[in-house]
Order: C-alpha cells, then structure tokens, then sequence
C-alpha cells in the first residue's frame, strides 16, 4: 500500500466519524437521530413539479426565510430563480404550489404577475441549512381545478399591499404642518387604495410652508436581522412646488429614504438588526417643503407594498433545477458500478502509520433520467449483526455517490447493499455485496501483505512519533 492511498484512507476515515448512520426499520423508512430520511411524497392533484435545490449561507442556518422565485408560463432553460414550466400550469397562474423535502406545504405569496406571461412568487423557506448545505423546494403545476393560496400573512412577518381600499391597520403617527405668510393648508384623508393621503393649500400672496406627515404600524419581532422595503411617491400638480421627501423607517431610524421624487415611484429599502425580541414601530414619513405662488394647490402622496423579511448577509442562494417530473412515473432508478476500496482491507495496526481499522470507500452510480434521484443510502453490517444505514453522498468530479463503511476487526465477513429512491418516490434495491476483513502478520507494519526491510525502514522513519 502506497503512502499516498493510505493518507487518501486517513482522510476518508475522519469523514466517516462524522457521518450521521441511521438503524432501517421494519417499515422500511430510514429514522434515527436525524430524523426521518425519506423522498418528498407526491401532491396529490397535481401533474407536474420540479425540483430546485437552495444553497445555504455561511451567515448560518435560517428559519421561516423568504425567497423570491419568478415563474414563467412559456418554456425556456431554468436557471437561478427562474422556472419555465411550457405552459401546462393554468393562465392565472392558481395551481402553483410549494412543498419541502417532507411533502410539507409552504406558504407563498404572488407579489405580481401578468397572466400568461409570468408570476413573482415570495416563498417562505420553513428551513434552509448553512453553508455547503442545500435545501429542495418542489414547484408544482398541471391542475387545472385549483385556484390560488397565495397569503402575504403568511408569508411575511410584515406586509401590507393597500389592495382592499384601507391602511390596513396603519396609522396616522403625527401630522404637521408650518405654514409662512399667506398660506394656509391641511392634511385631506380619502378613501386609501394607495393614496395615503393629501395635502391641500389655498393663498393669495407670498408664503412659504413646511409639511410632515407619517404613517406607522408596530409589530413584533423575534431576535434577528430583517429586511424592509416599500414603495412611494408624491403627485406632483404644480412646477412652482419644490423639495420634497419620502424617508422608510425603523422607530426614529430612518433605513432608507429619497430625495426629490418627482412623480415616479420609488423603491425604498434597508436592514435592520434587533438584538433582542420585542415589538418594532415601523413608519413612512412624506415631508414637502412648498414656496410662494398664486392659487390653490393639491398634492397627493402614495405609499404601496411595504413589507418586512428575514434577512442574512451573504442571502442563501439558487442552485440547481431538476428536469419535469410527472406523477405517473413508477420507474424506479438504476444502481450500477458499485466497486470499494479496498476490497480486502486490514484490521488494526499498532503503528505510527496513520490507519486505525481500515475504513472501505464504497462508490456506486445511481439514476432516474425521467424524475431525478432524491437520495441514495448504504446499508452494511457484519454477517449476522443488525444493518447500519448512511446516507451517500454525490461527488461531482467523479459523478458517483459515495460512502464509507468503518473498520472492522480481523476475520469479519462484511455485507452491504445501495438503496436509491427517485423524486417520485420510487425505489429500488442493489445487489448484496460482501467483503473479508485480512488478518495482519505480525511485523508487517505497511499493510503490504509481508513482514520485510520495508516494515524496519518504515519503524525507523516514524520512530518517536505519536501515532494517530
């Protein structure tokens, strides 16, 4: 055995300390410690789904996390958050639903759409794990009987949109205006659809004024570190009326504002963290500076869409899609080229060389071309003990799953098995393998089978040093 392979062996061991095994019960599902294992189940009603995986952040694993997917009507390549699903979702765009890897509904929210062309779907994430680690979110479509749950309550921790004519439980926080000489305005409330509000002025003469005018909510708020945003704008009705200013804020801190907005909206936004718990006041504060004129005036200004969301630098983000999968698929996947390394591995070594029970890489090729592999498992055991199950995991340079089964003592005869299961929930069972554990002669300190110089010369390199 090369030093080279025997590090590569090293290597794979402290991985296999660490790899989570579960006991396979009578049932046949994968439990243990970790929880159940166990491919999405099907909705049922629906024809089509496809998978997309969502990568974690190094900021940490996160709970309850919006993500946006953008779902389009035609067909096209899937890529990021953008799915084509060829038109076999309904025009309105009502059939669309989410799952997690449980088969667990989750709540979304259609921030806007155009029919038939494409919808903007805010989906709350039940869990999504940290860096290096990925989530499956399933997007399902092809039931034409099913109309739309999209709910921003929830979905968000906070989201109003103005779309039934009220505030919607946001208030007048404070209204002011100083007005110079000549001038005289007041705040005119109408039916809100938008409109928060206006403001409305007469004079003859020269005057000048100063208007400020927020709106504000509370809600309360777990620990965290979230994102605001909303929308705004003034209506503007005469050349001669100057600066003016939408600010968003947290309590008295403003997170986002603009200067002059004219009469075009504009999309505010910021972050804020709260160390501990508590209710929050969020507002959105209209200021207008106005100047001397003849006449009367009207000036209208509009809030819309103001949301809150969990927020993390940097966010989680999209990976990868699956090809369309439909529920009539009953085909189970294929195993093929199962080989392990070594094929007859050694037991204990008493030396500085750093292999304790020789650990066996097991790789094998699993696939579902029509719905996709959900997982692949390893099933092992010494002949006559109970069957230990690890999850396998795929290596991309090599495009195979792989696994590790520990050490074993000398003389043992080991027994394993691949089981993979396809996004439908398929499955199907590999061929039993079995391996022999060799008995290693005294002396024989490099593994290669006989006690020789080789053995001395190793002994005397490594002499003194503290074995693994």
């Amino acid at each position: 055995m090369t030093i080279e392979r025997m590090s590569l062996l090293f290597v794979v061991f402290v991985l296999s300390v660490s790899t989570l095994s579960y006991n396979l019960g009578s049932n046949g599902a994968f439990s243990g410690s970790g929880g159940s294992v166990q491919s999405a189940g099907w909705l049922s009603g629906w024809s089509y789904r496809k998978a997309h995986n969502i990568t974690g952040s190094i900021a940490g694993e996160q709970f309850n996390y919006q993500m946006m997917l953008n779902v389009r009507y035609d067909n096209g390549m899937d890529m990021d958050g953008e799915v084509y699903l060829d038109g076999k979702c309904r025009s309105d765009f009502g059939d669309i639903r989410f799952t997690d890897t449980a088969g667990e509904n989750l709540s979304y929210w259609i921030r806007q759409k155009v029919d038939a062309v494409q919808a903007l779907f805010c989906v709350k994430m039940s869990y999504i794990p940290q860096s290096l680690g990925y989530t499956t979110v399933y997007v399902y479509y092809g039931n034409p009987n099913a109309t739309t749950t999209s709910n921003k309550d929830w979905t968000f921790p906070l989201c109003s949109d103005f779309e039934d004519g009220t505030m919607q439980g946001w208030t007048i926080s404070w209204s002011t205006c100083i007005v110079g000489n000549g001038v005289s305005t007041s705040a005119y409330e109408r039916t809100y659809s938008r409109e928060a509000g206006r403001l409305y002025g007469t004079w003859n003469g020269a005057g000048a004024g100063h208007f400020y005018e927020r709106f504000r909510t509370s809600l309360y708020l777990a620990s965290g570190t979230y994102h605001v945003e909303g929308a705004g704008r003034f209506d503007t009705l005469h050349s001669w009326e100057v600066p003016k200013e939408i600010k968003l804020m947290v309590g008295e801190i403003t997170v986002s504002n603009v200067s002059n907005p004219g009469t075009e909206w504009h999309w505010l936004s910021g972050n804020f963290t709260l160390n501990v718990g508590g209710y929050v006041e969020l507002g959105a504060e209209f200021h207008l500076l106005f100047i001397d004129g003849y006449g009367d005036f009207v000036e209208s200004y509009f809030i819309d869409a103001i949301l809150v969301r969990k927020w993390c630098n940097p966010e989680p983000q999209h990976g990868t899609w699956s090809r369309e999968q439909t529920s009539a698929d009953n085909t189970p996947p294929e195993i093929a080229s199962v080989v392990w390394t070594p094929t007859c591995p050694y037991p204990f070594v008493p030396s500085s060389v750093p292999r304790q029970r020789e650990p066996v890489l097991v790789q094998a090729n699993a696939t579902d071309y029509e719905s996709g592999i959900a997982a692949v498992y390893l099933s092992f055991r010494a002949i006559g003990s109970q069957w230990w199950n690890t999850s396998m995991i795929y290596n991309l340079t090599l495009r195979l799953w792989t696994a590790v089964i520990p050490g074993q003592t000398a003389n043992t005869t080991v027994e394993f098995f691949v089981t993979a299961y396809d996004l439908t929930g398929n499955v199907r069972t590999g061929t039993i393998h079995d391996y022999s554990v060799k008995y290693l002669i005294l002396g024989d300190v490099n593994g290669d089978g006989i006690c020789d110089l080789k053995d001395v010369f190793m002994v005397h390199k490594n002499y003194g040093k503290t074995s693994p």
